[in-house]
């Protein structure tokens, strides 16, 4: 995580807020390919790559409101399949819709989850694309869960990852989240913290992609103080807590409708 990274290499600007940033790269990781992550996508807008996610369904893309706040769908596409950002994905689809909870904060990043509904289905395609089910109860405390995407891999790196990188991090107990940051940033119960202090997280590029445990995604990458920092951990969307749970829900219920 650098500071505030949202989009920054899509809009050449370095947001260098005291508090936020938005993460997009694996720091500490290895590569890896789509085959053992088939769940993961990664999204460009206007042809840039920008962030990644997770299929929940045929139709829907489980992601980070901060990667599509302020924008319009029709300059979004998905590509799933592919474990590399220069080769052709198998799958590409258009973003019909943005599905974002009006409770989100682009300030503290507060409820940062939102759903891509797809303009077409997506094809299943065995050992490459496959979808996840969303957590419905949060990881242990100390447990380890998986992180996956093309972020940079260095702090001060520009460029995302060519290949899919992977790295196991350790989820910590609320009260070691909060006592990370203490004053320095608002923690809501919408956030859960991972990390190997130090040396594995997530970065710029990881936002909206997913932190993974016993085969279903329970966090989605969404800010922190630097990467791989031995202070502060990376910081998820905790798909499992209540507001969040529940939006999700309560959305793919209307889209089904």
């Amino acid at each position: 995580m650098v500071g505030v990274w949202v989009l920054w290499w899509l809009c050449q600007i370095t947001f260098v807020f005291p508090s936020l940033s938005s993460k997009s790269r694996i720091v500490g990781g290895v590569e890896t390919s789509i085959d053992q992550v088939p769940y993961l996508v990664y999204i460009r807008q206007s042809g840039f790559f920008i962030c990644g996610g997770s299929l929940i369904s045929t139709s829907v893309v489980l992601s980070a409101a901060h990667c599509v706040h302020g924008s319009q769908p029709e300059k979004f596409t998905i590509h799933a399949g592919a474990s590399r950002l220069n080769e052709d994905a198998p799958v590409i689809r258009s973003v019909a819709m943005f599905h974002t909870s009006p409770s989100y904060s682009s300030t503290n990043f507060d409820m940062d989850v939102a759903l891509l509904l797809l303009q077409e289905p997506v094809s299943l395609i065995p050992g490459k694309v496959a979808t996840i089910t969303p957590c419905r109860n949060s990881p242990e405390a100390n447990a380890y869960a998986r992180i996956s995407g093309w972020g940079v891999t260095r702090e001060n790196n520009r460029d995302p990852a060519e290949q899919v990188r992977t790295a196991m991090v350790r989820v910590l107990s609320s009260t070691e989240c909060q006592l990370s940051y203490g004053v320095a940033a608002q923690l809501t119960d919408s956030m859960l913290c991972a990390a190997v202090r130090g040396l594995r997280d997530s970065c710029s590029g990881d936002s909206g992609g997913p932190l993974v445990y016993r085969g279903q995604v329970c966090g989605i990458v969404s800010w922190g103080f630097g990467c791989a920092s031995p202070l502060f951990p990376g910081v998820y969307t905790n798909v499992a807590s209540r507001r969040v749970h529940d939006f999700i829900e309560n959305t793919l219920i209307k889209i089904r409708n």
